[in-house]
């Protein structure tokens, strides 16, 4: 009885000094080395974001944009199999008795059943999203409807397989799964479009304004601190509409990607002080 009691005693303490400590380094290594790819993967991702906001190149800020969303991707990946190979190897050393881990298998699989549907649908999604190149980080996005909360609309700061989370232009952080994502609008690409409608008084002489409004946009595309920022100098492209009281102008042109709402308010700006010192003038 004693012998068995110390030959008992004896396997244990061997468990702790074998099996113990590999199941501990396997767990410590693995939130190491997760951690580390965190480390690593957000500092090429910000690395990625500082050198495309200072290209003035499209083509290579796309390309900067595409490869921070694949870093977030690759980050997600790699995670992910560090977990699972872990998880194998505690329950290999925990020399489980096969009843335990076909009960265990059972109730993972059911539970992986429920949820790897909607999971493996986010991440044929986020492959999609990445190698077609919809959007990367750092791009103005415009995604949905996701149920009641409708359209998103904001700058992307991560784009992993599973989910992709958007910052709005109220400060608000919001992280969408992959596979509801149906619709997107990217704001980013190539170039966007200026446009600004003018209400002109019906009582104010409107080929006159209509010359005004043409001088100040031809002296903005020459103004040095936006002709970077234009592609096309607006002008006018005609009478939009005829109310009772005004005569709508509309204003169209283009600009870099992101940049037509900086131009847009200085133009109005420069709209409102020349029609209004016109109408004193005359």
């Amino acid at each position: 009885m004693l012998l068995a009691a110390e030959t008992g005693r004896d396997r244990i303490e061997s468990w702790f000094r074998t099996e113990f400590v590999v199941i501990v380094m396997t767990i410590s290594g693995a939130y190491v080395l997760s951690r580390l790819i965190a480390f690593v993967a957000g500092t090429q991702i910000q690395s990625v974001r500082q050198r495309s906001s200072a290209l003035t190149d499209l083509d290579s800020a796309t390309v900067g944009a595409h490869r921070a969303a694949a870093f977030g991707a690759l980050r997600w990946g790699l995670n992910f199999t560090i977990i699972a190979v872990a998880t194998a190897v505690v329950l290999i050393r925990l020399n489980l008795p096969s009843s335990a881990l076909v009960f265990i298998g059972s109730v993972a699989g059911a539970g992986l059943g429920f949820g790897a549907q909607q999971m493996v649908g986010d991440v044929i999604a986020g492959v999609y999203i990445i190698s077609e190149r919809q959007f990367g980080v750092g791009d103005i996005v415009r995604v949905g409807p996701l149920g009641i909360v409708g359209w998103v609309e904001g700058r992307v700061e991560e784009v992993t397989l599973r989910v992709t989370k958007v910052r709005t232009f109220d400060g608000d952080l919001v992280s969408v799964a992959n596979g509801v994502l149906r619709h997107n609008v990217n704001m980013s690409r190539d170039w966007s479009r200026v446009l600004v409608t003018v209400p002109v008084p019906r009582s104010h002489d409107i080929d006159k304004a209509v010359a005004t409004i043409n001088q100040v946009c031809a002296e903005m595309g020459r103004d040095p601190k936006f002709t970077p920022l234009l592609t096309e100098t607006p002008t006018v492209t005609g009478l939009e509409e005829i109310t009772d009281d005004h005569h709508l102008v509309r204003i169209a042109g283009r600009s870099l990607p992101v940049q037509q709402w900086k131009v847009e308010r200085e133009l109005r700006l420069r709209i409102a002080s020349a029609l209004k010192f016109s109408e004193s003038a005359s």
